[in-house]
C-alpha cells in the first residue's frame, strides 16, 4: 500500500509541475502575440468617399456612395440610399439623413436613418435619432430622444364578398 501511495504522490507532483509549466508558456505566448489590427471603417463599408482625420469641411454634403468621416464636419449630410459612418476620430456637427448610420466618434445633431443607427461603445450622439432599428452598444453615450419606427409589415388585403342582399 505504501508503494502505491508514494507512486500517486510522485505522479501528482509531476502533473502539477507540467500544468504549471503549461500555464507559464501560455502566458508567454499571450504576451508575445501582436495586437489585433482594427479593420478600417472605409474597408468594412467599401466606402468610396473618406474624409481622413486631417480634413475639415463645412457645408452641405450629398453622397451617392457610402461615406466615412474621420475628420471634422459641420453642416448637413444626406446619403439617402447609403451608409454614413463617423469614425473614431470623427467629429460631426450636422444633421444626418442616410439609409444606415454608424457612429464611432462624435455627432452633434439629429440622425434619421431608413434602416438602422449603430452607436458603438466609443460613440457619442447629442441629438435625436429616428430609425427603424437603433443599436446602442454598452459604453455608448447618447443624449436625446430615440424614435424607432420600423417599416410596417406587408398586409394582404382580401376583399370580402359583400353580404347577400
Amino acid at each position: 500500500m505504501s508503494a502505491m501511495k508514494d507512486f500517486f504522490k510522485s505522479f501528482n507532483k509531476v502533473v502539477s509541475s507540467l500544468i504549471s509549466s503549461l500555464k507559464s508558456q501560455a502566458e508567454l505566448l499571450r504576451q508575445s502575440q501582436p495586437p489585433q489590427a482594427k479593420l478600417c471603417m472605409s474597408a468594412l463599408l467599401d466606402a468610396k468617399s473618406v474624409f481622413k482625420s486631417d480634413v475639415r469641411i463645412q457645408g452641405q454634403l450629398h453622397s451617392n456612395e457610402n461615406l466615412v468621416i474621420d475628420g471634422l464636419y459641420q453642416g448637413h449630410i444626406t446619403a439617402q440610399n447609403n451608409t454614413v459612418a463617423v469614425g473614431s476620430s470623427g467629429q460631426v456637427s450636422a444633421n444626418i439623413i442616410a439609409k444606415k448610420v454608424i457612429v464611432e466618434g462624435e455627432v452633434i445633431g439629429d440622425i434619421s436613418a431608413e434602416d438602422k443607427v449603430v452607436l458603438t461603445a466609443s460613440g457619442t450622439v447629442t441629438g435625436n435619432i429616428k430609425a427603424a432599428v437603433v443599436d446602442l452598444e454598452n459604453g455608448a453615450r447618447f443624449k436625446g430622444i430615440i424614435e424607432m419606427d420600423p417599416p410596417p409589415a406587408e398586409v394582404i388585403n382580401e376583399q370580402l364578398d359583400p353580404e347577400p342582399k
